[in-house]
């Protein structure tokens, strides 16, 4: 019988996911699942139980969003041990591209089915991430989702936050080098996705494939609100890459961006250090196996 580590962050969700508990674990009892569930008390609390586990478990199931996802990721990078993923989180990104529903009793069938794959993740600078990085308005609408009342929590928290960030944003001057092409310009924003969504289901790299060794790139230029809110139903839609004049899609292994200014940058939906001026994102491939809804 295969035993499963439960790793629990009672703070995902704006803190909602502490409720859930009782119902995971009564979801798993009720199919007779051998497991061991244990809670986080803090940041990086999640990768301590994760190095842990995978010594004496044979899954590790994560309860939370991307960001207690994140924590667990480097823990289990070549461990040949595949994660469970119990969505309780505010955005919950990462499971979009594995097809997994966002009602916990659908999740769990899924992980008690146990089909795997393995998929590439990301690095940048040296921290790892699963699903993807953002420069730029994307980055500011996350960190603007921190100050808004914890009970709102998904893409309506995300949607809020984007209304408040407008008006007070301003492009950010990079210097990019992708695929040996180096330029300078001025972005509305930077996405660089592993998985297809950020912010709650923004489909900013709609076509991005988890095991394909690339990344999808999307840089939108500097836009004025009139014809953001025309193309605004793209994102939502998958069809960003039809806004044309604003919209430069590509694929690459590594990308490399300077700025000589703090700029807004979020990685996995978690506010990274923008103090730094150079960040370099690779590819990590074939590092992870994870369980998914075929």
């Amino acid at each position: 019988m295969k035993k499963y580590k439960v790793i629990a962050n009672p703070a995902a969700g704006r803190g909602t996911a502490k409720t859930a508990d009782k119902k995971i674990a009564s979801l798993l009892k009720a199919r007779d699942m051998c497991f061991d569930m244990e809670f986080t008390n803090g940041p990086m609390d999640a990768a301590r139980i994760a190095s842990k586990a995978i010594k004496e478990f044979d899954v590790v199931v994560a309860v939370g969003g991307d960001g207690t996802v994140n924590e667990i990721v480097p823990a289990m990078l070549f461990s040949g041990k595949p994660l469970g993923i119990i969505p309780a989180g505010s955005g919950n990104d990462f499971i979009k591209s594995l097809h997994i529903p966002a009602d916990m009793e659908k999740a769990v069938d899924i992980i008690l089915r146990g089909t795997t794959k393995t998929i590439d993740a990301g690095r940048i600078n040296d921290k790892y991430f699963i699903n993807g990085v953002g420069f730029g308005f994307d980055a500011a609408v996350n960190q603007a989702s921190y100050a808004i009342n914890h009970s709102k929590r998904g893409l309506y928290l995300y949607l809020i936050a984007l209304f408040k960030t407008l008006g007070k944003y301003s492009p950010v001057e990079l210097n990019i080098s992708v695929n040996g092409n180096t330029e300078e310009l001025k972005a509305f924003l930077v996405a660089v996705g592993n998985g297809t969504t950020c912010g709650g289901g923004f489909r900013l790299t709609p076509f991005a494939k988890l095991n394909d060794q690339l990344f999808d790139i999307t840089v939108i230029k500097p836009i004025r609100l009139l014809p953001l809110f025309w193309h605004f139903p793209k994102v939502f839609l998958g069809t960003i890459h039809k806004a044309e004049k604003y919209v430069h899609m590509q694929r690459a292994r590594q990308i490399t961006l300077t700025s000589n200014f703090p700029v807004p940058v979020h990685v996995d939906g978690e506010i990274y250090d923008s103090s730094k001026r150079i960040f370099t994102i690779e590819i990590v491939p074939h590092a992870l196996e994870v369980i998914f809804n075929k």
